[in-house]
């Protein structure tokens, strides 16, 4: 069945409209009737993934200030759920230039108390949850060793080595404080009324890991993002008890994406985003 026939036969609910609003490599995005968000998962792990995240949407609820995703229908055979729009623009570089210093400084407030309040709610029973970041580090590690280090040059090997060594070897990175956490807090995940958050989407990432991995992207210095200073108000709202700490992690997320685009392109047999990564490790 298409995403219509699932929608009207699995939740009682006549399509009058429907666009596709988006697609990345887990899911397909709808909007239908222009009041409902319908999110339909491509593989299996995806399958798994969103079962997880509408257990912990269902278990934030009254638990966060900001709007989150509803969920109003389920269907696990389909692996399809839908809840209403939250409205409003997803929060984008154009939109935060064009606010005013006032409305710069409420938004970092109320996205630093939306993660007050989410990384000091009891961890929840999920199970597979948790996210270690060293046993993550480690197992990208020994995957790179296994599939790539046989077409590399010698001076990619030792970059990545000492990579590895620097990630291993540092408790700023493995002492870590756990929390639950977005997990992929980026701009485009933050919605915006009047230039004023009002909500929270997009928590297919979400897990219990080191609470630092949700300032990572506020963090982050490029076109997609809205830059460092943004994260740096939202740490200090926050009452971050060491800014560096965070800060270390952002720019080592920057540095480790050749690495996440070779494994991702690999796991899914996208040869593009494998391909570039790979030339960026090659010509490091």
């Amino acid at each position: 069945m298409d995403i219509k026939e699932i929608i009207e036969s699995e939740f009682g609910l006549i399509v009058h409209h429907i666009i596709v609003l988006g697609q990345g490599l887990d899911s397909i995005a709808y909007l239908v009737n222009n009041e409902y968000i319908f999110k339909q998962s491509k593989h299996d792990e995806a399958r798994n993934n969103l079962k997880k995240e509408i257990q912990i949407l269902n278990y934030l609820k009254g638990k966060v200030t900001l709007q989150i995703p509803d969920i109003e229908y389920y269907s696990e055979e389909y692996s399809v759920c839908g809840y209403k729009e939250i409205k409003g623009d997803k929060l984008s570089p154009i939109i935060y230039k064009n606010m005013s210093d006032d409305e710069k400084d409420k938004l970092a407030h109320d996205i630093a108390l939306f993660l007050k309040e989410m990384h000091s709610i009891p961890l929840p029973d999920i199970d597979d949850l948790e996210l270690n970041i060293i046993d993550d580090y480690k197992s990208d590690y020994d995957a790179l060793r296994e599939t790539i280090y046989d077409i590399i040059p010698d001076k990619s090997k030792e970059y990545i080595d000492d990579l590895y060594k620097r990630i291993l070897n540092d408790e700023r990175i493995s002492q870590y404080v756990k929390a639950l956490c977005h997990n992929d807090l980026s701009c485009n995940h933050i919605i915006i009324q009047n230039n004023k958050a009002v909500g929270i989407i997009d928590f297919g990432d979400m897990a219990i890991t080191d609470r630092d991995k949700d300032f990572v992207y506020l963090l982050e210095n490029s076109n997609e993002e809205i830059g460092r200073e943004f994260g740096l108000k939202v740490l200090e709202y926050y009452n971050h008890p060491n800014t560096a700490v965070p800060i270390l992690k952002a720019d080592l997320n920057d540095e480790y994406y050749p690495i996440e685009q070779i494994l991702g392109g690999q796991a899914m047999k996208l040869d593009d985003m494998y391909n570039k990564g790979l030339n960026k490790i090659i010509n490091i």
